[in-house]
């Protein structure tokens, strides 16, 4: 009987100098949308515009091999800008003002424009 108090006296013990040894932080990181300013510090060349405070991106890989359909008119540039502290919703880079956002019936996360001639994707920019 006494080894049995003994041993669950040490395993007592020895749980609460672990528990009580571990000062560990608990750490919580929120992740934000990257904004015009981040973007453009990165790439002064970047392909961007602001649309319902998201930037959108051309010319990104994976999306150059995604298939997408148009589907109908979901705004305009409404401004051309590469001050990447005055921008706001309706400013592009490299879009002129009065060109056509699209959206598309198979992805959220993509815009179409007509560019040249030609549909260009542009991809909406995550949290991360």
């Amino acid at each position: 009987m006494k080894k049995v108090v003994l041993s669950f006296a040490f395993s007592i013990m020895t749980v609460w100098i672990l528990v009580g040894c571990n000062n560990e932080e608990i750490m919580q990181s929120t992740s934000e949308k990257p904004t015009a300013s981040e973007v453009l510090s990165e790439d002064a060349k970047a392909d961007i515009f602001q649309f319902n405070d998201t930037i959108y991106k051309s010319d990104v890989a994976w999306a150059e091999k995604t298939e997408v359909t148009q589907n109908e008119k979901v705004g305009e540039i409404k401004r051309k800008s590469s001050d990447k502290d005055a921008f706001d919703n309706g400013t592009a880079t490299k879009l002129y003002k009065g060109t056509v956002l699209y959206s598309t019936k198979e992805r959220e996360d993509i815009l179409l424009v007509s560019f040249n001639g030609k549909f260009k994707k542009y991809v909406a920019l995550g949290e991360g």
